[in-house]
């Protein structure tokens, strides 16, 4: 009869430790706008639900409601332990004792060999059945569970409360004493890094699809991006005199692919102004009507707009924000020595978390592609203006790496340091083993490289390449 009584005793602890242990766990994993769906005062899981919800929402109360847990774990186990080990001996020391008669140091063998294996017995129960049985069960439907433990928990918090106050005001007390200042209430802060893999764990348990997981990788990443890595570059920009005539102006605007267009006094390192295709377009308008006037200069500073300059170390996010209150959709970018490094499109932020898209005026320039050279296999093209940051991303996929060299951020300007002159068309540079092909030469600058790429490499960059 002891025996069966000393039993029940181990489970019911067993059982209270796993209550509190998958309380805990489904507090904190459970989302509030599923608690908030189950909220009804007609019923009683929707009072259930309102309360929980309200400890959730609140981090004084969920800390408390964490703390009560956390108590009734540790009291929970410590007399399991403290009485399983003292009562299980006390009855199977007797009976081991007498399967091996002889000396005392015998019998003493046995009865410490016993309370060994016994406590061995009670710590795998503890883990398996109080602690990671409910564990899993309590990640898996936290919701669910967390309404049937608070009304428990309810009670153990306040049963417990003194302890909480004890216990909390003790550790508070000693972090001022090594100069911490206790944290008044907890919430659940995760850094870019924490968010970025609670993203991939979302992606690769089916929570998000491709296109949402990326979206918000980008928006992640935008932070670490600065001006310089996002900029259209000097040599590709499109910039005017300011004194040029607005007629002349308005044929080369409405014969490009954009809309507004840098003006410059003497050298493109001394931006002046911007100009829109609607202010010239206004002015060309004006013109037709009144053809008499036509015989006066357009002076373009009177319709053209203040420039906003951003340093190319800013971060895309801050030029997001310095653009968004100034209202302007352009801004152009200049080194240390404040000479124009680039422009940068508000088109170009997006692009940096929506991805590369092109509009009816976009001429089709793909940063990486695919080529067939048949018989000689694939090749990836890569264009001159790509980071080698970007490209070294892909190294899980092709298992090539280039090098970092000082004061060179593209895959265009390697080339150029590693040869030290301008390349010729077709000229094959080798860069730590990699042969890069020159495949386009513009203005001095490398335009496109190329390199030969493995049946398996090209098979892997495919979806990354429809995807860019």
């Amino acid at each position: 009869m002891d025996i069966l009584v000393t039993v029940a005793v181990l489970i019911l602890l067993i059982a209270i430790n796993a209550l509190y242990v998958a309380a805990e766990f489904s507090a904190v994993s459970a989302r509030r706008s599923r608690l908030a769906q189950y909220v009804s005062p007609a019923s009683g899981r929707g009072r259930l639900a309102a309360t929980m919800l309200a400890i959730v929402e609140s981090p004084t109360m969920l800390d408390t409601y964490v703390a009560a847990c956390q108590l009734g774990i540790t009291l929970s186990s410590l007399i399991l332990g403290y009485y399983g080990q003292a009562r299980l001996t006390e009855l199977l020391t007797p009976w081991l004792s007498s399967l091996v008669p002889g000396a005392s140091w015998a019998r003493l063998a046995v009865q410490s060999l016993s309370a060994t294996v016994i406590l061995l017995g009670l710590t795998l129960l503890q883990v398996v059945l109080g602690e990671l049985l409910p564990k899993n069960v309590a990640l898996r439907m936290p919701e669910q569970l967390a309404l049937w433990t608070v009304v428990p928990l309810r009670w153990s918090m306040r049963l417990f409360a003194p302890l909480i106050w004890v216990f909390n005001g003790s550790g508070q007390f000693i972090l001022r004493l090594l100069g911490a200042e206790p944290v008044a209430e907890h919430t659940h802060i995760h850094s870019p890094q924490e968010i970025l893999m609670l993203v991939e764990e979302s992606s690769a348990g089916g929570l998000l699809d491709a296109e949402e997981r990326r979206l918000l990788v980008n928006t992640l990443q935008l932070r670490d991006l600065t001006a310089r890595k996002v900029m259209i570059p000097r040599n590709r920009m499109l910039a005017a005199p300011v004194d040029m005539d607005c007629q002349a102006l308005f044929e080369l605007l409405a014969n490009s692919p954009y809309s507004r267009l840098p003006l410059y006094e003497g050298t493109i390192d001394a931006i002046v102004g911007i100009v829109h295709l609607k202010d010239l377009l206004q002015v060309h308008y004006q013109r037709a009507l009144h053809p008499e006037d036509g015989e006066q200069p357009c002076d373009v500073r009177q319709i053209m707009h203040p420039v906003l300059f951003v340093p190319d170390t800013a971060p895309v996010d801050d030029v997001m924000q310095r653009m968004q209150r100034a209202h302007h959709n352009l801004a152009i970018v200049v080194d240390e020595y404040g000479g124009t490094a680039g422009m940068i499109t508000f088109e170009d932020l997006m692009e940096e978390i929506i991805g590369e898209f092109q509009d009816e005026f976009d001429v089709e320039n793909p940063p990486l592609e695919l080529l067939s050279e048949g018989s000689q296999g694939m090749r990836l093209r890569i264009r001159g203006d790509v980071l080698l940051d970007d490209f070294n991303d892909l190294y899980p996929l092709l298992g090539i790496r280039l090098p970092a060299v000082s004061g060179v951020s593209t895959v265009g300007g390697l080339v150029l340091a590693t040869l030290g002159r301008i390349p010729r068309h077709g000229e094959v540079v080798e860069v730590e083993g990699v042969p890069l092909r020159v495949d386009r030469v513009f203005r001095n600058s490398v335009a496109a490289v190329s390199l030969p790429l493995s049946p398996e490499q090209s098979a892997r960059l495919q979806d990354v390449i429809q995807n860019a």
